[in-house]
């Protein structure tokens, strides 16, 4: 593929993601050695025994205004890279195209060309990136694409789950999200000690609430990762 990117179309019109300038770094380059760590681990491998028929969600505890986006960029890169030869899909969801889709997909795309793989990726249809047989979609609450996409079989990772609404989910999501051995992980900003929301959160009716509090409640197969606890596994079976 030349040095542009490939056009990744939205309902009105194709938009090109150019790799970085020469020498260009960006400042999300180097994951951050803090309690993030213990949920990539955790997520890894769960991602990388696909072998296993057993499920898991995971739930991650963010600050109000903290941005996964680097983490993310690396668990996608690893994830398309690890089984460009085997196959393998992976999703995104997040609740704007604007503030978080599109952003998302220019990191991934940053990230192939500073690693010296901006040879190796191409777009998949609309919003969808792959490498070799791999691909990760991308799914915007907001601004849906028409057409019907692969169902994940490897991770569905949901970005601002407490943006996002569990009667949405439900209906949209979930019933795609039944692969044997699917990891789902979920970032999302907690309830605030006081019960104000935060940061446009719809915590008693998202989808980041419900299921960490079942996370919390120790029920099979899920974790939880949060800060207030020095980021230890709080329910794990």
């Amino acid at each position: 593929m030349n040095q542009t990117a490939g056009a990744i179309a939205t309902p009105e019109r194709p938009l090109r993601l150019n790799p970085p300038t020469p020498g260009h770094r960006s400042p999300e380059a180097g994951l951050r050695n803090d309690g993030l760590n213990a949920a990539w681990t955790r997520i890894v491998q769960g991602v990388t025994d696909r072998a296993s028929s057993e499920s898991s969600i995971i739930t991650v505890d963010l600050a109000e205004g903290e941005s996964a986006r680097e983490f993310s960029t690396r668990l996608r890169m690893l994830l398309l890279f690890m089984n460009r030869e085997t196959g393998s899909v992976s999703a995104t969801v997040s609740p704007s195209f604007q503030n978080d889709t599109y952003p998302a997909m220019l990191a991934l795309v940053n990230g192939f060309h500073r690693s010296g793989a901006g040879e190796d990726w191409s777009p998949d249809g609309p919003r969808a990136i792959r490498v070799g047989k791999a691909s990760h979609l991308f799914i915007s609450v907001n601004m849906p694409v028409a057409g019907r996409s692969p169902s994940p079989d490897t991770m569905l990772e949901i970005v601002g789950a407490h943006m996002i609404d569990a009667a949405w989910y439900d209906q949209r999501v979930r019933p795609r999200a039944s692969y044997p051995g699917l990891t789902t992980v979920m970032f999302g900003v907690p309830k605030e000690p006081t019960g104000h929301d935060a940061n446009g959160s719809i915590f008693g009716k998202s989808i980041f609430e419900r299921e960490r509090a079942r996370n919390l409640s120790g029920r099979a197969g899920g974790v939880h990762f949060s800060r207030q606890l020095d980021w230890a596994d709080t329910a794990a079976v």
